[in-house]
């Protein structure tokens, strides 16, 4: 499924695919798979990108092969050329996409005077730049009516220890969020982020003082209990159920803002 064609601008005419399509970066693992667990229960084709961990995203698209059809694909997503070409190649094999999820997250954490300009860049080229690399090749494969959705963190509005470059990247994401639901908008296609805090994870563990946020905050919250991947996956399905939610960011953290 590749095509190094060049796309056109705008979304395209719908061509009645069988069934809807789902692109996700950061796809294979966390949550990421939760949603393409959900999205496969629903019906969606699933394309869903990935860096690493290549024996991962053989076994979640084995898993989700029983029920959809899946296809993976190892793109870096600060590369848009290749981003470009692996939705030519699922347009040309599927049809048009209904949604794109940027899922896909990464960034050095340390305190700020230890990073350099090469930390700085990574972190935002993959958390921020990789969402308007996402819209730049997948809007013109898009039915009209699309939904683009990107998965924030409250580190965009709160600080936590050692996450200053992620934080700024998060905060990045949700103003791109903002221009491209203004810049879409003509094309009925909505941009929205989910926002949620901490979740127990292997991501989190990588984190120094990662279980004392996530203890932090089921403190904190007035239902003292952590959130789950499954929260941002209903989040995520209620926003793209919507035609006149746009631009948004809609937190998923328990209440834990209200208790500041």
């Amino acid at each position: 499924m590749s095509d190094s064609g060049q796309s056109s601008q705008g979304p395209v005419t719908p061509q009645n695919p069988a069934r809807p399509v789902a692109v996700i970066t950061g796809g294979t693992r966390g949550i990421g798979l939760s949603i393409a667990q959900k999205l496969a229960n629903e019906g969606y084709a699933l394309a869903l990108i990935y860096q690493r961990h290549h024996a991962q995203a053989r076994e979640a698209r084995d898993m989700l092969r029983r029920k959809v059809p899946v296809e993976t694909f190892p793109v870096d997503v600060r590369h848009w050329t290749a981003l470009q070409d692996t939705m030519s190649g699922i347009y040309k094999a599927w049809g048009p996409i209904s949604l794109a999820v940027h899922n896909a997250a990464s960034g050095v954490a340390r305190p700020l005077l230890n990073t350099t300009l090469r930390h700085f860049d990574f972190t935002l080229e993959v958390n921020a730049g990789g969402l308007i690399g996402l819209a730049q090749a997948v809007v013109p494969k898009m039915t009209s009516s699309a939904h683009i959705i990107a998965i924030s963190s409250l580190g965009a509005r709160v600080s936590y220890p050692e996450y200053g470059l992620i934080s700024a990247s998060k905060a990045a994401l949700e103003a791109i969020v903002r221009q491209l639901a203004r810049e879409l908008g003509s094309h009925h296609i909505t941009v929205n982020a989910i926002a949620a805090g901490p979740i127990p994870s292997q991501t989190l563990s990588h984190f120094d003082g990662g279980q004392s946020w996530l203890q932090e905050f089921v403190e904190k919250v007035p239902m003292h209990q952590p959130l789950s991947e499954n929260d941002v996956v209903q989040a995520l399905w209620y926003l793209i159920q919507q035609k006149m939610i746009n631009g948004q960011v809609l937190t998923v953290d328990g209440g834990f803002l209200t208790m500041a």
